[in-house]
């Protein structure tokens, strides 16, 4: 059974807003002389080690600096057995008040087209959807049926709500042609540069999609990332208090009172980037399992290559998860459920 990689990000500097970092150094590490400076430095400030923090952010600026998203992507597949398959999630950061960006949506779009033509049993690729571009529900028309795109990827810390109603357009599309929503559900990631943080960050909120979930019954939301690291460490350490009020509620344990539920049959999560800090969450990640109806709606993804800053690599993850919680769980949430949530199940 072929693995798939749910949540995974291939897009390199040249589609990120040119004052993404601070102090111009989003255009001067674009350099390689400057590049390979840095990370000449990070790689041997110790050197007893090839996986310490300074290796690893070495990593991340070799990768993000790629020149290609091809590029990226072998990296990344050079984990992965041969027959794996990847849903690519490109972003759409043209609205987050952080500068140009030197590649747009559409380019991004189509060299993710051109990235599937080249790996059509591998590369899954999905449209980032963002609102406020006038456009965006003729775009994802194009991009599904004339060019096959498989999802819809939003992304509201940018500067939306995902009740926004030119979403609700995308939805009702989606829902029509059967193709699933992935959407970041953490309390990190990136966010809107003017907008405050709290605000940002509530945009997030697995409530949100209540609304939305009984409006499009049919529609598959995926919750990228399960709440994200704070909420699963707020789950895991903080003791319960019925009397909080609800925002102050993990939002780990609003995705587990969802899914448990009958209200809401067509809910995903993804355990990307969460999944990282491994000893500490994944015990807790098998107890969710035992339960069969969270079970039945756990996606596998690693949000490559977001996760080179962390100790793990994407192949020891794999097969470290797939030893914790055993082959037939993980069958099931690296292959059974993604081809449910992606539709392949009716194919």
């Amino acid at each position: 059974m072929a693995i798939y990689n749910c949540h995974m990000h291939i897009f390199t500097t040249e589609h990120v807003p040119n004052k993404f970092i601070p102090l111009g150094l989003s255009t001067a590490m674009k350099w390689p002389v400057l590049r390979g400076l840095v990370t000449f430095l990070l790689d041997k400030i110790n050197p007893f080690s090839n996986r310490d923090l300074f290796h690893r952010y070495s990593n991340f600026i070799r990768i993000s600096y790629q020149k290609t998203q091809q590029q990226v992507f072998e990296k990344v597949r050079s984990y992965y057995p041969l027959d794996s398959k990847f849903v690519v999630l490109p972003m759409d950061m043209a609205f987050m008040d952080a500068g140009k960006i030197p590649i747009d949506i559409y380019r991004q779009h189509k060299e993710l087209k051109e990235l599937r033509d080249k790996y059509p049993d591998q590369v899954i690729p999905f449209i980032a959807a963002d609102p406020r571009r006038n456009d965006v529900l003729s775009m994802v028309k194009e991009l599904v049926e004339k060019y096959d795109f498989r999802g819809i990827k939003i992304y509201p810390p940018l500067g939306y709500l995902p009740d926004h109603p030119k979403l609700y357009q995308v939805y009702e599309y989606a829902q029509l042609k059967n193709i699933p929503i992935m959407t970041h559900c953490s309390r990190g990631g990136v966010k809107n540069k003017k907008l405050p943080k709290h605000l940002t960050t509530s945009y997030a909120d697995p409530d949100n999609y209540q609304t939305i979930m009984k409006d499009f019954p049919d529609l598959r939301i995926c919750m990228g990332h399960f709440g994200g690291e704070q909420d699963w460490d707020k789950y895991l350490n903080d003791p319960w208090d019925n009397d909080l009020p609800p925002e102050s509620k993990s939002w780990v344990s609003k995705i587990l009172d969802m899914m448990r539920s009958e209200e809401f049959p067509n809910l995903y999560a993804d355990i990307s980037y969460t999944i990282f800090s491994f000893q500490e969450r994944v015990p807790a990640l098998k107890v969710f399992l035992e339960n069969p109806r969270i079970a039945d709606k756990v996606l596998l993804g690693s949000d490559f290559y977001m996760v080179e800053a962390e100790r793990f690599r994407e192949r020891r993850l794999s097969l470290n998860l797939r030893a914790m919680i055993g082959k037939s769980l993980f069958e099931k949430i690296a292959t059974e459920n993604a081809q449910k949530y992606l539709g392949d199940d009716k194919n």
